[in-house]
């Protein structure tokens, strides 16, 4: 029999070298990814673990944390151990342009709304996408949309209603309204019509038809930090667990709603003798080659993505324009001077008004309406920028705060809210501001097919609510609740409208 100084002895040993067996190769990890970056300064945090990157994205301001760590460290900062952030506009366009080697990292996979299938935006494999671009960009840019501008003409027409029949202040009567629910109400309900000829008829009903936003708002920060934060990612790549948080399409509100909608919808079409023959965005896909399954992922991502991003910039916009006297009676006095020809500004009109695109690039340019990281992966043999070497198989996300706020490309005064240096701005400097705008939809083979949809609902948008009413912040010590995940949680902003009695 052993005897006790010989036991513990050995228990002592097993104890140490249990010990070993898991600090060394944890130890090692750290190190061997710390040492990976070392050149490329950040939070100290972010140089050894996620714990960073997980606060950045609970932090419900993740904009403004990427933005002063830009800010900070530099065009190139360490937010993890394998993830830098860049705020330099040329490296966006370099890793997105058409033949570069750069590859689009899992934070994309991240972005799908049905738990087996990828949809244009998540799908990761480059040749795949490519295909699936080429199917789509079509009917993503409303080229293949019959009446498109009727469609929109027609929600803006209801929206102007629903506020004339609800909302109107006057001197004795004060009727609040919650102008960031009734944008987003006017975006759904445009995207959902276009998508597959049927409005979701939030406007009409004045209500959350089915609780999407109520669903959304709690649905999206969370998908989106899965996304981001590297364990948590590779968390939801098993099964069991993506099925229990995902929607589904047997859920009666919110987005599993969406799904069972637009998959009954595909359903329907795909059994008709001419599937093709509806001239709506998923006539457009199925015209293309698209099958039923497809058909349904790409209008749900196209209403998901684009009512969203364009209701976050017109309300923004529209922040803005209120609480800065000079530009709200400018870009009045420019509606007022212009002539249209029908009930409803058309798209082309509307470009010809200076002062208005001035109003919406500037508006966009400030409050950046999807900020996630977009992190792409450097090719296997790395890459070299400005003299630094990035080691092949690093993340590199991009910070649109710091983007869009350049001192180098809009001026010092980047971070106040003026249209005007959009027709002030001549030659190369404009160009490159444009440039640098454009970089909010993307760029290359990652830009957003969907861009000119966007930009004709704001056009309209913009021109008819400035057109025809006053619009006063209720609270301006208060004005919304604005919360940054990457997408845009925007509620409470509580807006005084009256008819202007200039209006014709």
């Amino acid at each position: 029999m052993a005897s006790l100084p010989l036991l513990l002895e050995t228990a002592f040993t097993a104890h140490y070298v249990l010990i070993l067996v898991v600090f060394l190769p944890t130890a090692w990890h750290t190190w061997a990814s710390y040492s990976k970056l070392a050149d490329f300064k950040g939070p100290l945090l972010a140089r050894f673990s996620s714990l960073w990157l997980t606060s950045a994205m609970s932090s419900k301001r993740a904009n403004l944390q990427f933005y002063e760590v830009s800010q900070k460290y530099g065009d190139l900062a360490r937010i993890g151990p394998n993830t830098l952030l860049t705020s330099d506009p040329e490296m966006i366009i370099r890793m997105s342009s058409a033949r570069s080697r750069y590859t689009r990292s899992r934070w994309y996979s991240g972005q799908k709304l049905e738990v087996d299938h990828d949809n244009l935006f998540s799908t990761i494999d480059e040749a795949t996408h490519s295909k699936k671009r080429a199917q789509l960009a079509t009917g993503y840019s409303g080229k293949d949309i019959d009446g498109l501008e009727a469609m929109i003409d027609s929600h803006v027409i209801e929206l102007m209603n629903l506020i004339r029949r609800k909302y109107l202040s006057d001197g004795s009567t004060f009727r609040p309204m919650d102008f960031a629910r009734k944008s987003a109400f006017f975006t759904m309900d445009v995207i959902t019509d276009i998508a597959f000829g049927r409005s979701w008829g939030c406007l009409i009903a004045d209500d959350d038809v089915f609780k999407w936003f109520e669903s959304l708002e709690i649905i999206m920060p969370n998908a989106i930090k899965a996304s981001t934060i590297p364990w948590l990612s590779s968390l939801f790549d098993i099964p069991f667990l993506k099925k229990l948080v995902a929607p589904s399409e047997k859920d009666k509100i919110g987005p599993g709603k969406l799904i069972a909608v637009a998959k009954e919808i595909a359903q329907k079409r795909f059994a008709e003798e001419n599937p093709g023959r509806h001239r709506d965005m998923m006539g457009s896909f199925i015209r293309h080659g698209i099958n039923p399954t497809n058909a349904a992922s790409e209008a749900i991502l196209q209403i998901i993505a684009g009512g969203d991003t364009t209701a976050t910039t017109i309300r923004a916009t529209t922040l803005f324009v209120i609480t800065n006297p000079q530009v709200y009676s400018t870009l009045q006095s420019e509606i007022d001077s212009s002539v249209t020809s029908g009930a409803i500004i058309s798209d082309v009109e509307a470009r010809q008004l200076p002062y208005l695109q001035a109003v919406i690039r500037e508006g966009a340019r400030m409050w950046v309406p999807a900020t996630g990281l977009a992190s792409k992966v450097v090719p296997p043999e790395g890459d070299t920028i400005n003299g630094r070497f990035l080691p092949g198989g690093t993340l590199i996300g991009k910070s649109d705060w710091a983007i869009q706020r350049s001192k180098a490309i809009y001026g010092e005064d980047s971070t106040i809210f003026k249209p005007e240096r959009w027709l002030e701005a001549r030659g190369e400097p404009l160009e490159k501001m444009e440039r640098t705008l454009g970089l909010i939809w993307g760029h290359g083979k990652n830009s957003c097919l969907g861009k000119n949809i966007a930009w004709i609902e704001l056009n309209k948008v913009f021109f008819e609510l400035f057109k025809n009413f006053d619009i006063t912040i209720a609270d301006p010590s208060n004005p919304w609740k604005s919360l940054n995940y990457g997408l845009w949680v925007q509620k409470d902003m509580f807006v005084k409208i009256t008819q202007r009695k200039m209006s014709y």
